[in-house]
């Protein structure tokens, strides 16, 4: 559809769709997934991946998966996706790394997370696997570093043997790689 009285609505809609599309075949790429044809490939994706627009710069990003989002329903509040250049999380770059082997802590106990899911929230497996729960309590009800999985509160020193935020708050960790190379 076009039309030249609607070009100033249009516009804008379809370059965010033109970078949806964009970025989700490099999600693609990076997750070594292939297809014959570039219109194959954006279909998949756009069943697979889950993005949402910044709302503060406006701009796409990736956000999780889809299935993730359609199990947790459509209650949002917009003001909460807010894309990682734009958040208050520390954007640490290894210079030696670059940005590609951030990590984030679980949002939800001192774990290193390995999901990103509704586009603001890292969890562990154990915590990502019980995210109904865990996402409806209350911030101040959660419990306080040292905090295992699935947010149950442990003894001793934090595991992840460093300073963060309390527990219900994003983290980035820094660099994967080099935080790994420190504990050998």
């Amino acid at each position: 559809m076009s039309h030249p009285y609607l070009e100033d609505i249009l516009n804008p809609l379809l370059a965010l769709k033109t970078d949806v599309e964009t970025k989700s075949m490099m999600r693609l790429k990076y997750d070594g997934i292939h297809f014959d044809t570039v219109e194959e490939g954006i279909e998949y994706a756009l069943n697979k991946y889950a993005y949402y627009q910044c709302y503060r710069c406006r701009k796409a990003y990736y956000g999780g998966e889809v299935q993730c989002q359609a199990a947790a329903g459509d209650e949002f509040n917009p003001e909460d996706l807010v894309c990682g250049g734009c958040s208050n999380i520390s954007q640490e770059v290894c210079p030696k790394h670059g940005s590609d082997y951030l990590e984030y802590k679980c949002r939800y106990c001192c774990s290193v997370a390995v999901f990103f899911c509704f586009g603001n929230t890292h969890f562990c497996t154990p915590c990502h696997d019980d995210f109904v729960r865990l996402r409806s309590m209350k911030k101040d009800t959660l419990p306080q570093c040292p905090v295992g999985p699935k947010a149950v509160q442990m003894e001793g020193p934090c595991p992840l043997e460093v300073s963060h935020p309390p527990t219900g708050e994003e983290f980035a960790l820094g660099c994967g790689i080099c935080r790994n190379v420190q504990t050998f």
